[in-house]
């Protein structure tokens, strides 16, 4: 059952509860109220690892928080009010204040991010309501009462239309008429079982297979194979022990296969950048070791594609690790300046360039991967060497015979040093083939 955990006003719970009995076979939700701002950042530190996913009342508490974190580490979201809840619910103010002018109604839901609701395009200029421009800070609440306050003071306004909750009491306290303005029942449940499949969905790929085919760097004499393994089987056990993110480590023939999950993976490479396995092993053993992992939605799967990264990492004279994602992406060597991201799946396109220019996919591939990761197109010989892992000679044949075919030219040439002759500079444009 999936978790969600509500961080909300008080005031705004009632008003989500009332979904509870059409989703209690789904999703059980927890409240988290909060009074004050400050207490927002300290109510998801606390909980949200308790939750597949962390649901404000309002866009109110989510910027707050986002102005703390990049990145969440719990999914999260908020409940927005569709323009249809919010022209419903001003034909009823309507309805019932007959007499009302929505020039003299100010409102804290409009902006120029929500395009103003659309409002401006249904009223005149001179029939526009106030607008409070909210400032996400800990004194907001202060701060868009004094807003209203002097507006009521100032008899400019009649009526004010507020999104904030936590703001209703003291507009109360002050005399001045309000309307707290919240999604309606079918929106709400709308919005929560959208969130409730968007983490289901979430969480089967979280719990994809992940396999990792740990094996000896340059281990061609058997004789010593045995003790080697004993050692490298010792090493994982140690490193799972700190972990506790292996749930099977066993030995085949000349390797190591390991399982896990897609999210244990993620946070063992964090997040495909480095890999955590790999540094603990070539820390603690006398010998080096290569890791390629796979994911997929079979073991199957997951094992093949473990093997063609862990061949991937054997091509190089280092010991590496090297990742095939769960969307075919070859990413490697993990935590190396050469690390390159390129597709394992190949398109028609790139079968037709591939004969056309009479280059392997997989040179074309990695070409690209370097254009990608370094944001140019406009390489020498040595950045090409240097990424590809060739001789200067070999890139420089590279781009010459590129430059036969017409994907290259010199773009430019760069002298780095007093002496010596310049760096010729191409510029690579794969489109011209189809042109």
């Amino acid at each position: 059952m999936i978790k969600i955990g509500v961080i909300t006003a008080p005031h705004s719970i009632s008003e989500i509860k009332r979904i509870e009995p059409h989703i209690q076979d789904q999703c059980e939700l927890t409240f988290l109220p909060y009074r004050q701002i400050s207490e927002i950042k300290e109510l998801y530190e606390r909980n949200h690892l308790f939750f597949d996913g962390i649901l404000f009342s309002g866009a109110l508490g989510f910027t707050i928080l986002q102005q703390e974190y990049t990145v969440f580490q719990t999914p999260v979201y908020f409940l927005d009010i569709p323009e249809g809840d919010f022209y419903k619910r001003l034909f009823t103010i309507s309805n019932s204040n007959e007499n009302l002018n929505f020039a003299r109604v100010c409102m804290d839901l409009l902006s120029k991010e929500n395009n103003n609701m659309g409002l401006k395009e249904v009223l005149k200029e001179d029939e526009f309501p106030f607008c409070l421009q909210l400032e996400y800070s800990e004194a907001i609440y202060e701060k868009a009462f004094q807003q209203y306050l002097s507006l009521w003071q100032q008899g400019k306004i009649d009526l004010v239309i507020t999104r904030i909750s936590n703001i209703v009491g003291l507009l109360n306290q002050a005399g001045i008429p309000n309307i707290f303005i919240f999604p309606s029942k079918e929106s709400i449940l709308e919005q929560i079982k959208h969130i409730i499949n968007e983490l289901q969905i979430s969480n089967l790929l979280e719990n994809q297979w992940a396999i990792g085919v740990v094996t000896i760097k340059g281990q061609e004499d058997m004789s010593d194979l045995e003790f080697k393994q004993i050692l490298l089987h010792k090493a994982l056990l140690e490193f799972n022990e700190k972990e506790n993110a292996l749930s099977v480590i066993q030995k085949k023939h000349a390797s190591f296969e390991i399982i896990t999950s897609q999210a244990d993976l993620r946070r063992l490479t964090k997040e495909y950048t480095r890999c955590f396995v790999l540094q603990y092993l070539n820390e603690v053993l006398p010998f080096q070791v290569n890791i390629g992992w796979g994911i997929g939605t079979t073991l199957y799967q997951a094992k093949t594609s473990a093997q063609t990264a862990n061949k991937q990492a054997e091509s190089h004279d280092f010991p590496c690790t090297y990742a095939i994602t769960a969307n075919e992406e070859v990413v490697g060597p993990l935590g190396d300046d050469t690390c390159l991201h390129i597709m394992n799946t190949v398109d028609p396109q790139l079968e037709k360039l591939s004969e056309t220019l009479d280059v392997s996919i997989l040179r074309i591939q990695k070409i690209i991967a370097v254009i990608s990761k370094l944001q140019t197109n406009e390489l020498t010989a040595e950045d090409l060497a240097y990424h590809l892992r060739l001789t200067l000679r070999q890139a420089n044949r590279i781009l010459n015979n590129l430059e036969d075919k017409g994907v290259a030219h010199i773009s430019y040439r760069k002298q780095e040093k007093l002496r010596g002759r310049p760096k010729k500079v191409y510029k690579i444009d794969f489109r011209t083939v189809s042109k």
